[in-house]
């Protein structure tokens, strides 16, 4: 990993420490979060979109 990459990763996450901490302590931003609820992670569905194109690629090699 470069070091320009881990310094941004670094400071990502202290922005996300601070954004929890900011919410911990502030009621407006705490109903705001519970009411939308947690993040969706959308990695899975992304991974199994990307799986299906590779394979459809190698069918039309394949048929080539």
């Amino acid at each position: 990993m470069s070091r320009s990459r881990s310094y941004n990763r670094f400071h990502r996450y202290l922005a996300r420490q601070k954004r929890r901490g900011l919410r911990s302590v502030l009621p407006q931003y705490q109903m705001e979060f519970e009411y939308y609820g947690t993040p969706i992670d959308h990695s899975q569905d992304m991974l199994n979109r990307l799986k299906g194109r590779e394979i459809e690629l190698e069918l039309l090699e394949a048929q080539a």
